[in-house]
């Protein structure tokens, strides 16, 4: 950063470069340029930041997502089991136990010729 003397001597050149006319009109554009880049710059690392947050919330859901799947099988996991023990233990065709009696799939469904 420039300091006063410095400033001092632009200011000094600027008056004979461009002259005390236009020196005014100069000053009041730098002014405006200047407002206007320091206006973008705080936009544009707003724009950043409010990036960062939404990358964080993305994150967030994704874990409480997760989170929520991982909490829905261990919820449904004990009667997957159960149903999944159920069909492995079905009585079979011959089976001593009374109850409904399944057939293989292989097996074709009996014939009755008296029904024809």
């Amino acid at each position: 950063m420039p300091g006063p003397q410095e400033l001092l001597v632009i200011a000094v050149v600027a008056l004979l470069v461009f002259g005390p006319d236009k020196l005014p009109d100069l000053a009041r554009n730098a002014a405006r340029l200047l407002a206007r880049f320091r206006s973008e710059t705080q936009r544009s690392v707003a724009e950043f930041k409010r990036a960062a947050d939404l990358e964080d919330l993305d994150r967030e859901i994704r874990g409480i997502s997760r989170e929520l799947q991982d909490t829905k099988r261990a919820v449904t996991q004990p009667f997957d089991d159960a149903f999944a023990d159920a069909a492995g233990t079905a009585r079979r065709p011959g089976s001593a136990v009374g109850g409904p009696r399944f057939r293989p799939a292989d097996d074709p469904p009996p014939f009755d010729p008296e029904a024809t």
